[in-house]
């Protein structure tokens, strides 16, 4: 992982979870949105909390597929966002849109 990617990612997250908004310190995990062989996304990546990213509802936990899927639309919009257009957006996530155009 580069150092300047996860720099900005715990920046922005300032100690908050950026799934549920607790305040954790520095006790935050960080988490790729998207798994790509290149990773230095600042986009793709937020920090959760442990219960966020590896508990039961959490991304990775036995009920995460809609947080998951909503960190994937989210990540989506902000692609669109910034001036992409739908096929640069669909490179970026992977090949896959999760809703056609979505701005």
């Amino acid at each position: 992982m580069d150092k300047r990617v996860y720099n900005a990612v715990s920046s922005k997250a300032d100690g908050y979870c950026q799934g549920c908004g607790a305040y954790c310190g520095d006790r935050l995990e960080l988490h790729h949105i998207l798994r790509r062989k290149i990773m230095a996304d600042k986009h793709n990546c937020v920090m959760l909390c442990q219960d966020c990213h590896r508990g039961t509802r959490g991304i990775h936990g036995r009920d995460g597929h809609e947080f998951d899927l909503r960190l994937k639309l989210k990540l989506q919009r902000k692609y669109f966002n910034l001036g992409n257009t739908e096929d640069e957006v669909r490179k970026l996530m992977n090949g896959r849109l999760y809703i056609r155009g979505n701005k």
